[in-house]
């Protein structure tokens, strides 16, 4: 089987050999990576990145083409212009002064047979007569008869012949003169004419060189700038401008329910009675079991507290074209978070003593301190993991959350698109949820494999409840809905700041002495920024790079007044996105 050999001769392939099992359809020459001959991307920077091609014809025949290189291609020192033909042995540079390499077959072909030579037809010149002496009777009777007139005649011709011959010879000489002359006079002219066209010649050349030179020192000046450019990383700025339309602004509006009837779960609110008569103010109740405080949860009833929330907002951002989103759970499904804070007191509380809170419960009127144990216990409540239903114990799942909607808008727009709940996470403060839009979105890059340390740069974006908003007036073009509404124009918040600590949510022991590692924060970021609040949950947290490494979570406060934020690891997204075992 026939194979093309390429030698190389300088280069970065200086010394090396390729070979190509033929057949192929083309071989190509250049420095990407999809090409069959690759050159150093920085050492061979004359060569272009697809520079020229070899391709096979038909009877062990084989065309090059430059492929609009920059630097041209040259074959066996002429640059070629279009596709030439290359024989075994031929010479080819990548662009003058690139790399070179010999083309060859491997076995060769045999040599053709020259030409058969054609004869030239000419005019027979005859042969040399030979000269021979006459007879002695001959000369001497010719001698006798033409004595006296041949010696008249003889010297006549003699003086014409030599007359002649001396005009001849002028003539002759002055006919070399004049050739000389002519010939002295173009051999000058010949050597001024090549003396400036090499001048010429040498000048064009030096002005190509000059010119490559310094299109060569402009494309490293380019590329380190650009590696200047993605050391520095990119600004807030640069951030925003490309990942603002990826924010979203989320609002949404829930409320716990009866599992088993579909009916909206409320808090009793009642009196304390003694003997059927009321002995308090009609309060809220409250029922401790199990080592916990929760609300007092009934379905329905006239003066009850319904279980949900009105109004609520928050930030997500775009992860998939077709439409998922990210965001925190508490903005998604605020049933599965801890509730602090929501509720009124003083009220009633109901102390059970054990699983069945009979009639040996205890209940009195409560009015907590901001210290009481009962009170720090009522904060922690999740909603969804109520353990008491009707003041006795919930069996299985009895109550569950329901968004009443749960609506995005893309920033600087006015149309609300429903989203549904797609998945909510176990583990951490995430949340996935999903819209369908007939186009698709601009999905932000995950900072999956990104290395997260103290000091990083970082910018979040959102949409926090105490910026400003911007409003429009829609008039309706709906002759059966002629109001007009007043509706709010999303426009996210962009803050830079850094990561001001790493919190593992656990950790590989170092010390035998050393076990039980805790973390009461988790596995978050702790972050510098406090330029944000409520309505920034779920919002991106981006790296220098662009990619979104957290996702913005919660913040917390002292009473001086001092706040820390923190951010959701972006790992924990990527798990309620997909499928994971957590054994084998």
């Amino acid at each position: 089987m026939q194979k093309v050999i390429i030698k190389h001769l300088n280069g970065s392939k200086s010394n090396q050999t390729e070979t190509f099992m033929l057949p192929v359809d083309e071989i190509l020459f250049g420095r990407e990576s999809d090409c069959q001959v690759i050159y150093d991307p920085e050492k061979d920077d004359l060569v272009s990145r697809k520079h020229l091609k070899l391709t096979p014809q038909a009877d062990n025949r084989f065309l090059l083409t430059d492929l609009n290189s920059r630097n041209g291609t040259f074959v066996n020192g002429a640059k070629i212009s279009g596709p030439v033909e290359i024989h075994p042995g031929d010479r080819v540079q990548l662009g003058a002064d690139g790399p070179e390499f010999v083309f060859d077959l491997d076995p060769r072909p045999p040599a053709p047979p020259p030409e058969t030579r054609l004869a030239v037809s000419g005019q027979v010149i005859p042969q040399t007569r030979e000269y021979r002496e006459p007879s002695a009777s001959a000369s001497a009777g010719a001698a006798e008869q033409h004595s006296v007139g041949s010696r008249e005649k003889q010297s006549t011709s003699s003086d014409r012949i030599g007359r002649n011959t001396v005009e001849q010879l002028i003539i002759g000489v002055r006919s070399d003169t004049r050739r000389k002359v002519i010939n002295v006079g173009g051999g000058i002219l010949a050597i001024i004419v090549a003396i400036s066209g090499f001048f010429i010649y040498q000048g064009i050349q030096d002005k190509e060189e000059t010119q490559r030179q310094l299109d060569l020192a402009k494309r490293r000046v380019d590329d380190q700038l650009q590696q200047a450019k993605g050391s520095a990383g990119k600004s807030s700025a640069d951030i925003a401008r490309e990942f603002a339309a990826s924010t979203v602004f989320i609002e949404t509006a829930w409320k716990l329910i009866d599992v088993e009837t579909g009916r909206q779960m409320y808090q009793r609110v009642a009196c304390l009675a003694r003997k059927g008569k009321c002995t308090s103010k009609v309060l809220p109740w409250y029922i401790y079991t199990k080592g916990s405080v929760e609300p007092y949860l009934v379905a329905g009833g006239e003066g009850n507290i319904p279980i949900g929330n009105r109004g609520h907002t928050g930030s997500g951002f775009v992860v998939k074209e077709d439409g998922f989103i990210l965001t925190n759970r508490h903005v998604a499904a605020h049933w599965e978070t801890e509730s602090s804070g929501n509720f009124t007191l003083p009220g009633i509380l109901m102390v059970c003593n054990n699983d069945s809170c009979s009639d040996r419960a205890f209940i009195k009127k409560w009015n907590p301190p901001g210290n009481d144990p009962y009170l720090r216990s009522l904060s922690r409540w999740v909603p969804s993991k109520s353990k008491m239903w009707g003041g006795k114990p919930a069996i299985g799942k009895r109550v569950e959350g329901r968004n009443d909607y749960l609506d995005v808008t893309f920033p600087r727009t006015k149309l609300r698109v429903p989203a549904r709940l797609v998945r909510v996470s176990d583990s951490a403060d995430v949340a996935l949820i999903k819209i369908d839009l007939p186009q698709s979105v601009k999905a932000v890059p995950l900072g999956a494999e990104a290395k997260v340390s103290a000091g990083d740069s970082i910018t979040v974006m959102g949409y926090p409840g105490v910026s400003p908003d911007v409003v429009v007036q829609i008039k309706s073009q709906d002759p059966m809905n002629r109001e007009a509404e007043l509706r709010t124009i999303p426009e996210p918040t962009v803050t830079g700041g850094n990561i001001g600590k790493v919190i593992k949510g656990g950790t590989r022991e170092l010390s035998e002495s050393i076990s039980g590692y805790f973390s009461e924060m988790g596995d978050v970021y702790q972050l510098t920024i406090n330029a944000t609040g409520a309505g920034n949950s779920g919002g991106p947290v981006f790296n220098d790079k662009g990619q979104v490494i957290g996702i913005f979570t919660y913040l917390a406060s002292d009473r001086s007044g001092t706040k820390i934020t923190f951010a959701v690891p972006i790992r924990h997204g990527l798990e309620i996105m997909g499928i994971r075992q957590v054994f084998d």
